[in-house]
């Protein structure tokens, strides 16, 4: 079912929205990412966001657990209902993709009560690999522009019980796939673990785990306690965490358990095209392209895949590669 909304009636339509529902959406301050607004004229739409919206789950701080008096209460979670406007195909992918790991009350209770909305993204820019990692439509609601109207895809009673008074549509839209300008040509990499192409990604790799902050599906943590001077009261909390710095395996005596940066390397682009694929049968990388755009050193891993591809092509043909 898809129902239409006229542009000049948008801003009305999150006025509405703010009456009933805390509104996240994407904003531009220092850079863009999703946040809290309190009016439709906050809302920055032309492109997808640097920060993803798994923070509004996955805070970079929260407390778990509280100890009063020696007994320890657990958090159950934020019950507020509210609306995410604004997520790319890549953004409710990777929320999907969350939902498969995080099963705590804190998190669950958030996504129980967060209403996702989608938008069309018009404007991918050069990192932008989305239709090459095989995401899937998921959604409440999702809006697709075309001249003077949205055309709003409905995929929930949740999301329809926000649209039902407006017209539907006297003909479906189909929605195209963005047209992404870069492509990951080979996902089945396993076998090439080894393979040397690797060295110069990692040596280039500064270890500043900028990637995984702003990847939205990387979900990594460390658990933190803080006891107060009574040693009877104090909090336990979950932390930001990533794979990529030298201590996220480090074990008690010192040891860590990968002291390589290539080892560190090889493990983010793994994990989202092997290790994840082979326990869920789909890529745990959505193609957004920000870890690619907020790299400081511009490693491109899409492209060294691409490489490798074009390597194992020759190979196979029996000819050699160019010096």
């Amino acid at each position: 079912m898809q129902k239409v909304l006229s542009k000049a009636q948008f801003p009305s339509f999150i006025e509405g929205l703010l009456k009933s529902y805390e509104v996240y959406g994407p904003v531009k301050d220092k850079n863009t990412k999703f946040q809290k607004i309190g009016s439709s004229k906050e809302l920055y739409l032309d492109t997808v966001t640097e920060i993803p919206a798994k923070n509004i789950f996955l805070p970079e701080h929260e407390v778990i657990v509280e100890f009063k008096g020696g007994k320890a209460s657990e958090r159950q979670g934020d019950t507020k209902k509210r609306v995410i406007f604004g997520l790319r195909t890549c953004d409710l992918n990777a929320l999907q993709i969350l939902d498969k790991v995080m099963f705590d009350p804190l998190y669950l209770t958030k996504r129980k009560n967060t209403v996702t909305i989608g938008l069309f993204c018009e404007h991918p820019d050069e990192f932008c690999f989305c239709n090459s990692m095989e995401l899937v439509n998921y959604y409440d609601l999702f809006f697709y522009p075309q001249k003077n109207e949205y055309y709003i895809s409905v995929g929930s009673a949740k999301g329809l019980a926000l649209v039902k008074g407006l017209p539907t549509a006297k003909k479906e839209v189909k929605i195209p796939h963005p047209l992404n300008t870069k492509v990951l040509e080979e996902k089945n990499i396993e076998k090439s673990y080894r393979n040397k192409i690797w060295e110069a990604d990692a040596e280039k790799c500064l270890s500043c785990s900028a990637c995984t902050v702003d990847c939205p599906t990387c979900n990594c943590f460390d658990i933190k306690d803080q006891l107060e001077m009574n040693l009877k009261d104090g909090k336990r909390s979950r932390c930001h965490m990533s794979c990529q710095l030298k201590s996220f395996t480090r074990v008690a005596g010192g040891k860590s358990y990968r002291d390589a940066r290539l080892s560190r390397f090889k493990h983010f682009v793994y994990h989202k095209l092997v290790y994840y694929h082979k326990h869920q049968g789909r890529y745990m990388c959505v193609g957004c392209g920000r870890c690619l755009r907020v790299c400081p050193t511009k490693i491109d891993w899409v492209k060294t895949i691409n490489l490798l591809d074009s390597m194992e092509t020759i190979k196979k043909k029996g000819g050699k590669k160019k010096e």
